[in-house]
């Protein structure tokens, strides 16, 4: 039976930006299956400068990239949701809660990656996406209970302003992603309408440079089920 790790995130481009080595390492183990979880189709965000397209359009293009990212990176399964970019603290919380509870059961993953409750950039929809997937699974009966990851950035390994992170001892997994930097790079350039925040944060790799990317990726277990060791997510 193929394993099954499950990614909840709020935007397009989160899957690329916190996780995409992960995903692209994991994908191609011939007994791993990838599903994403994206709540919302990002038309708050930037359309580009010049722009791609139009402020009524973005969410649709966006949802368009995500998908060849998600080809890129090997995702299995992506569950696009429209709860509104920007606007998720807005959503009846509980509603959310069991939208993710429900696709938690239906997929039966083995694990989940989520964000940390700072969410990292501090985006609010981050923050709620965190909450919601941390009750979702806490909610879950005994036998059901799944491994939950959030996705960190060590406080060692930071030099961009406005990036939380997490002290290092808390860190508890590291993936080796250096053979997958490429990957990272052409999934992120599926990202058009987001150019400028990946030249921001990710410098050179619109112009094809990904050898200055992240060679690790950092996870800290939230909970840990009977049986859960290892250095592996999965």
């Amino acid at each position: 039976m193929k394993k099954k790790l499950m990614f909840i995130y709020a935007h397009p481009d989160d899957e690329t930006f916190a996780s995409g080595g992960t995903i692209a390492r994991y994908a191609r183990l011939s007994d791993c299956e990838i599903v994403l979880f994206c709540a919302t189709r990002g038309e708050a965000g930037k359309t580009g400068n010049p722009p791609l397209c139009t402020r009524e359009e973005l969410g649709e293009v966006r949802s368009r990239e995500l998908e060849g990212a998600a080809a890129v990176l090997g995702i299995d399964r992506v569950i696009l949701r429209d709860y509104g970019d920007g606007r998720l603290a807005e959503v009846p919380f509980r509603q959310l809660v069991d939208e993710i509870a429900h696709q938690i059961r239906l997929e039966a993953p083995h694990a989940v990656v989520t964000f940390p409750p700072h969410g990292i950039s501090g985006h609010p929809d981050h923050q709620v996406i965190q909450r919601a997937t941390h009750e979702a699974l806490a909610g879950m009966d005994d036998e059901l209970k799944i491994p939950l990851y959030y996705t960190v950035v060590p406080e060692s390994d930071s030099n961009t302003p406005g990036v939380h992170t997490t002290p290092l001892a808390e860190v508890t997994h590291r993936i080796d992603v250096a053979p997958f930097r490429k990957e990272i790079m052409n999934a992120l350039q599926q990202h058009r309408t987001q150019h400028l925040s990946i030249q921001r944060v990710f410098p050179g790799v619109w112009e094809g440079d990904w050898k200055n990317l992240r060679r690790t990726e950092y996870y800290q277990i939230v909970n840990t089920p009977a049986g859960i060791t290892g250095t592996e997510l999965i």
